[in-house]
């Protein structure tokens, strides 16, 4: 289904425009402000469905992301300020219902709107702005959608939230609404429907999919005599905004240069960045175990620019055959499986701590006396520290300097002995802030805009990412500060526009 031209019927609105334009002369002109009621017809159009930007790539929205089901449309004075059009304020609802088709009405299959503007005489709203599946129920300024009403902009993936284009026109000035005069309002409804408004819109929310394929990567490690693979088996998003302003903002002086890209297309009625995003807190708090996405997930993301949106992407370290490899490393030496881990550890502990049986005998502590803890205070998110297993006795520990036998809290010895870390079953992430469309270093670099699709695909890894001891334990996206951690991804922005560069992300 492709996002072609969509228009919007109300069938009660045509009814009413019937009735009334018979009691309106045919012989009264267009532009007559001595008229009661006027007719204004409104075409709605998917600002994307234009001819393409030169070097740009567009994806057409599914059937769900084009649906429509109602709209809104708020008309304004010059100022922007709420300009009544009838007894409920500045506001028109438009309820869609089903054309009897195989699928619900789109943005494609809709006829437009007449609506009938009362208290015409001398008067008419100079600004209109439309909001698509949505259903307005006071009256709003313009300042109201750009700055008060927010909203993620879909609820279950479908009925999307669109609203007006905003963009820089010729002159350098802000477009957020689509402007009228006189001449569109008509006398007849006939004249109104040959005569419509084209009011532009695009989606408020962005999307973003990540990709991987099925193989394992090679992550350039190698262990135990063989090289270590790195299969992805999920993702998910952190710290995104859950909120977008109904109405875009921008600032008309920027410069492609300063934003690191052609950022505003006049011509085809868009601009690619935005000025400001809902200053609310983000949801940063994810586990190993809920990074569950797969490579047909669609994640849908509030606009974001200023801070950046992080994609944690979960992988299984493997031996080239499919096999899990538990990875530990110590002090720099790199040991399969954490019982081989702490076999390393307990030797270097036989004098620190030695536990005395009640009678004559102090004995070293061994390798099953101990166990790996994640979590503790002193160590990395992503490092264990050591701790006494299980069942272990905890009194009676001594440390032995050669002639005297000390008491100590063998917890609190083992919490100073230098943290490991451990690849548990192979676990581990790797992960990358959400870039957009600028240069490396430019302020564009780095964003979620609306309309836009970041699709990513995964095409290698270097290293063996962070690892993961408890996977109920929350990700803190940290690379560990001795080894050198990349996803190799490429980037396609679709928006649903698409820019496709090819980055290594650590």
């Amino acid at each position: 289904m492709n996002a072609k031209y969509f228009f919007l019927a109300l069938a009660a609105i045509g009814m009413v425009a019937c009735s009334e334009k018979d009691e309106v002369s045919q012989n009264t002109t267009p532009a007559d402000i001595s008229a009661d009621k006027g007719y204004i017809a409104l075409n709605l159009k998917a600002a994307e469905d234009v001819t393409r930007v030169e070097g740009g790539v567009y994806e057409d929205g599914t059937a769900d992301e084009q649906a429509v089901t109602e709209a809104t449309f708020y008309f304004f004075d010059s100022a922007g300020n709420a300009f009544s059009i009838n007894a409920n304020g500045n506001y028109y609802n438009v309820a869609v219902a089903d054309n009897g088709g195989t699928q619900a009405p789109n943005i494609e299959s809709m006829t437009n709107p007449v609506l009938v503007v009362e208290k015409y005489k001398g008067q008419f709203p100079a600004k209109v702005v439309a909001v698509v599946n949505y259903k307005g129920t006071q009256s709003l300024s313009l300042n109201d959608l750009k700055n008060n009403l927010k909203t993620v902009g879909h609820t279950d993936g479908k009925n999307f939230i669109m609203t007006n284009s905003v963009y820089a026109n010729a002159a350098a000035q802000q477009v957020d609404a689509t402007e009228l005069t006189i001449d569109n309002f008509q006398t007849t409804a006939d004249n109104a429907l040959a005569n419509p408004v084209t009011i532009y819109v695009e989606r408020v929310t962005a999307k973003m999919n990540l990709s991987a394929g099925d193989a394992a990567f090679d992550t350039g490690a190698e262990v135990d005599g063989g090289k270590v693979m790195a299969k992805v088996l999920g993702w998910n998003v952190i710290g995104n905004q859950t909120e977008s302003y109904y109405i875009k903002t921008i600032d008309p002086s920027w410069t492609d240069s300063t934003l690191g890209f052609v950022w505003n297309d006049a011509p085809y009625y868009r601009s690619y960045w935005a000025a400001k995003s809902v200053a609310a807190d983000v949801d940063k708090n994810i586990s190993f175990n809920e990074l569950t996405n797969n490579n047909a997930t669609v994640e849908y993301l509030g606009e974001q620019v200023g801070a950046r949106a992080t994609y944690v992407v979960a992988a299984q370290l493997q031996r080239e055959n499919g096999e899990a490899l538990e990875i530990a490393q110590w002090y720099g030496t790199s040991y399969i499986g954490e019982s081989a881990l702490l076999v390393a550890v307990a030797p270097t502990l036989k004098n620190k701590l030695m536990h005395f049986d009640g009678v004559d005998t102090y004995t070293s502590i061994d390798d099953s006396q101990i166990k790996c803890v994640a979590g503790m205070t002193g160590a990395e998110s992503y490092e264990v520290k050591f701790q006494l297993a299980d069942g272990v006795e905890t009194t009676n520990w001594y440390s032995f300097d050669g002639a005297n036998y000390t008491a100590v809290d063998a917890n609190a010895e083992l919490a100073k002995v230098e943290p490991a870390k451990i690849w548990k079953s192979g676990m581990t992430y790797y992960y990358a802030d959400v870039k957009h469309l600028g240069s490396d270093g430019t302020i564009g670099e780095y964003g979620i805009i609306r309309n836009h699709s970041y699709a990513i695909t995964v095409n290698g890894v270097k290293g063996l990412g962070t690892p993961v001891y408890d996977p109920a334990q929350e990700v803190v996206p940290v690379k560990p500060t001795d080894k050198e951690t990349y996803i190799s991804a490429e980037i396609n922005v679709l928006s649903w526009r698409v820019v496709s560069e090819e980055v290594t992300l650590e």
